[in-house]
């Protein structure tokens, strides 16, 4: 029996506190957290209370000191430098999407990753679902697929957390902000703050705000559900549309696959509605088949699959849920198999760097969509 994989976590926000922590934490036959950092000194207090761990770092430079075998990588924002650092450090890596926030930064990356033997892994923990699992060879049975159509409506982000008990605990004011589109500092951020220079290496300068907003949540948000495309369809030939409105907080997006295949995908943030929903549906002549994504701060909450189709001249409709495993947990046992067995991950370097020229290619095509006509 191998030794669990001692590991150092980079950033203790809400996505580690939620999700991997607790899912490192409960396998202890295949883990060891042995180290944490976090630039904000309350949050990486707390976690290493709640966790019995005092060996604190409050930056990832530091940690990479300590004897690990891997980090993960949970930090906000661009993730380029923790990553590189880790691979020169010899450790092996499970990062966050994003690998980077625009190409330029994940080609940096694969330039670090040449010659290292060290795994390189990226979390799109959509991939590892198990409804996704099975939905992916239920599309890939069917005859003559025609279109693909993603929607994505998105609550306040804060308002799916307040079930969990987070550290440190924001006060009523700060959190009552993130309810009022119209004072949040959420488009402030991205057009003035650490955003701002990899947003502008995609579309530049003077590009206006909603595509700079646009361009942001696509690789943010979005692109797992270009992620968990790609998985089943393989890489669009072309981006035929994209439109960015309501300051760039809705998105919509025309997609062209090989063989005339036509995806439409739709993300609208609708801060009133506290009901996250996200549905990837794939229709032929054949079937329809049809996938529910539960918001992924939900954990064990299962991704029914609903297939449509005629049997024996009858329409009938089944519902199929796989499983209740968490897709969170089910990532980071495929990242110890990798690191133990030396198979390749399912979402690799590769896999990101596919992604990042998708996503680019779609915040850039704003600037060429035509003038409508008018009716």
């Amino acid at each position: 029996m191998s030794k669990p994989l001692s590991i150092g976590v980079i950033g203790c926000g809400g996505i580690s506190q939620m999700m991997h922590l607790p899912f490192l934490a409960e396998r202890p036959d295949l883990f060891h957290i042995v180290a944490l950092a976090d630039t904000d000194a309350a949050t990486l207090q707390a976690a290493g209370r709640r966790y019995g761990i005092d060996r604190l770092h409050a930056s990832h430079r530091s940690l990479l000191d300590e004897p690990l075998d891997a980090v993960l990588v949970a930090s906000g924002g661009s993730h380029k430098e923790p990553v590189i650092d880790a691979l020169t450090a010899g450790k092996h890596v499970l990062t966050e999407k994003p690998l980077g926030e625009n190409l330029a930064e994940v080609e940096a990356i694969a330039r670090a990753a040449v010659g290292v033997k060290s795994t390189l892994m990226v979390g799109y923990h959509k991939r590892y679902d198990p409804g996704y699992v099975q939905a992916r060879e239920e599309v890939r049975r069917l005859k003559d697929l025609r279109m693909v159509r993603c929607e994505v409506l998105h609550p306040v982000d804060g308002r799916a957390r307040d079930h969990y008990w987070l550290e440190p605990p924001r006060d009523p004011a700060s959190k009552a902000r993130d309810d009022d589109e119209a004072n949040d500092g959420f488009i402030d951020m991205v057009v003035h703050g650490t955003p701002k220079a990899n947003v502008e290496a995609i579309v530049g300068a003077d590009a206006p705000v909603p595509q700079k907003v646009s361009t942001f949540l696509l690789f943010n948000s979005l692109i797992h559900d270009v992620n968990a495309l790609r998985g089943i369809l393989g890489d669009p030939e072309e981006v035929l549309f994209s439109e960015f409105w309501r300051q760039g907080r809705a998105i919509h997006v025309v997609l062209r696959w090989r063989e005339g295949v036509r995806g439409a995908l739709s993300w609208v943030y609708l801060p009133g509605l506290r009901n996250y929903r996200e549905e990837l549906l794939f229709v032929s002549p054949e079937s329809r088949v049809t996938l529910a994504f539960p918001s992924p701060y939900y954990r064990h909450f299962p991704t029914p699959i609903r297939i449509e189709s005629m049997v024996d001249g009858r329409f009938e409709e089944r519902q199929v849920i796989v499983s209740y495993d968490e897709a969170f947990r089910r990532e980071l046992h495929h990242f110890h198999e990798c690191v133990q067995t030396g198979r390749k991950p399912e979402t690799d370097l590769d896999d990101a760097m596919a992604d990042t020229r998708v996503l680019e290619a779609i915040a850039r095509a704003y600037r060429v969509v035509g003038t409508p006509t008018s009716l």
